[in-house]
């Protein structure tokens, strides 16, 4: 890429750029290397009680390891939930 990424066309990265409102908090920060670019990327995290929009959902934090997802995002919610993407053993 050649400009900054972000979820906004503003460049906004705080967690006053979220995409909805919340009590956001700092979860860290991850890199990750693509083959042509190295990425950082600030987390945010907050607990919410709102429906899904219209199209989408919401995993539960105890099934998102059986989700399908690439490494970057699995980076992602490791730092504001950590053990999430990890399989649970059976007891």
């Amino acid at each position: 890429p050649t400009t900054g990424w972000t979820a906004r066309i503003d460049g906004g990265t705080t967690a006053a750029a979220a995409p909805f409102p919340g009590n956001w908090r700092p979860a860290g920060k991850i890199g990750h290397v693509f083959t042509h670019f190295a990425l950082e990327l600030e987390i945010f995290k907050a607990m919410i009680d709102v429906a899904a929009p219209a199209g989408h959902f919401w995993s539960l934090a105890d099934e998102i390891s059986g989700e399908a997802l690439p490494t970057v995002m699995k980076k992602v919610i490791e730092a504001a939930i950590p053990g999430a993407t990890k399989k649970q053993r059976a007891r």
